[in-house]
C-alpha cells in the first residue's frame, strides 16, 4: 500500500479507536462528593445534573428525573428502613474542600424541593452532618404542592483532626407504606464565622 493512502487510513483507525474508547465517558452522569475545587464558595448550588451526586446511603431509591429544562433527583423511602444516621440514607457526600471552607462558618442550608409523582411526601428532614458525631439535628419541614425553597442555619463547628467528609441527608418523611419526595436544587451559603 502506498504512503499516500496508508497513513490517512492509519489516522482514521487510530481516531476510531480513541472515540470507542473513550465512548462510555461521553453522556457519564456526574457521582461522588460535591466539591468547588478552587472555586467560589460563598455560594455553593448542587444542580441540573450535578444533583445526581446524591447517594442512597441504605435501603432506599434514587432516580435522577431530567427533562432537558430541569433535572431533579427523586427518593423513594418504604416505612421503618432508615437510620436515624444521616449517613445511612439519602445524602450529597461533601468533599474536603467543603469540610475545610465550611468549618467554623454560620451556613444557610436550602433544598428546593416538592412531593414526588408518587405517594408524594407532606413533610421532609434534612441533617448536615460533619461525619464525627456533630449535626445539625433533623430540620422537618411541611411541603407545598409546588416547588419551593426550605432553609434552615447551621453553626458548622470547627474541624479537629483529620480531613474527612461533611454529609447533607435528606428524606422524605413516612408515616407509613412508602413515600417520594423530588429535590431539585441545594444551596450552601456561607455567612460569617461565628467560632475561629
Amino acid at each position: 500500500m502506498r504512503d499516500l493512502y496508508f497513513y490517512p487510513i492509519a489516522a482514521m483507525l487510530a481516531g476510531a479507536l480513541v472515540f470507542v474508547a473513550m465512548s462510555p465517558a461521553f453522556g457519564a452522569l456526574p457521582s461522588g462528593p460535591v466539591s468547588v475545587g478552587n472555586g467560589e464558595y460563598s455560594t455553593v448550588t448542587v444542580s441540573g445534573l450535578q444533583i445526581n451526586r446524591m447517594q442512597p446511603g441504605g435501603d432506599a431509591s434514587l432516580a435522577l428525573i431530567d427533562t432537558g429544562a430541569t433535572s431533579a433527583i427523586e427518593i423513594g423511602v418504604d416505612v421503618d428502613t432508615l437510620s436515624e444516621d444521616p449517613v445511612f440514607g439519602p445524602h450529597f457526600p461533601l468533599a474536603a474542600d467543603l469540610e475545610v471552607q465550611f468549618s467554623g462558618y454560620e451556613l444557610d442550608i436550602t433544598v428546593r424541593a416538592k412531593p414526588g409523582p408518587t405517594r408524594g411526601a407532606t413533610q421532609f428532614r434534612v441533617n448536615y452532618s460533619t461525619g464525627r458525631g456533630e449535626e445539625s439535628g433533623w430540620q422537618v419541614f411541611d411541603l407545598k404542592p409546588d416547588y419551593d425553597d426550605y432553609t434552615f442555619t447551621y453553626n458548622v463547628p470547627v474541624r479537629t483532626g483529620e480531613q474527612g467528609l461533611d454529609y447533607l441527608a435528606i428524606r422524605p418523611i413516612v408515616p407509613d407504606k412508602s413515600r417520594t419526595l423530588l429535590v431539585e436544587k441545594v444551596t450552601f451559603t456561607r455567612r460569617k464565622r461565628w467560632s475561629e
